[in-house]
């Protein structure tokens, strides 16, 4: 099992606001939106030495934004990291995910929803842990086969 202690993340991306068990609907127009517009917030978003974006992510949250797991309802972003100080221009949004301790899996688009089910039906009950708050997804920007990790958070830190 591999985990990661992280301090909070910013992100600037795009919000949206649906049905959890139809996310399949409302989630994807947010990444279409994201990669539309986003020269928009180019200068805003954290870079490696190579230039390429230090992360973009999948961020979840109820709706009371307190990033506990949807229930019904719930809020994404699509996002990429940015700079705590920054600021999101008008029509998008900053999310600040709070500082945790992340059971990190690795899945891509096509395994995704049997990781998340494996993962909170065994994988965590099974090792003595549980779900602390929402699960985020982490894009690989240097994957050509569509990488991507699921972040479980397991502790607040």
């Amino acid at each position: 099992m591999q985990f990661e202690k992280r301090d909070a993340i910013t992100l600037i991306g795009r919000e949206g606001r649906g049905d959890g068990a139809r996310g399949g609907q409302w989630v994807p127009p947010l990444w279409r939106d994201l990669q539309l517009h986003m020269a928009e917030i180019a200068s805003l978003v954290k870079r490696e030495p190579d230039g390429r974006p230090s992360g973009i992510w999948g961020a979840m949250s109820d709706v009371s934004r307190r990033f506990k797991p949807w229930e019904g309802e719930g809020l994404y972003l699509a996002g990429c990291e940015a700079e705590p100080s920054a600021q999101a221009p008008a029509g998008w949004a900053k999310w600040t995910i709070p500082a945790a301790e992340y059971l990190v899996v690795d899945c891509t688009p096509q395994t995704y929803g049997a990781v998340f089910q494996q993962t909170l039906l065994h994988v965590l009950p099974e090792n003595g842990l549980e779900l602390a708050g929402a699960v985020h997804e982490y894009y690989d920007p240097q994957s050509k086969a569509g990488g991507m990790s699921l972040y479980f958070p397991v502790r607040h830190v």
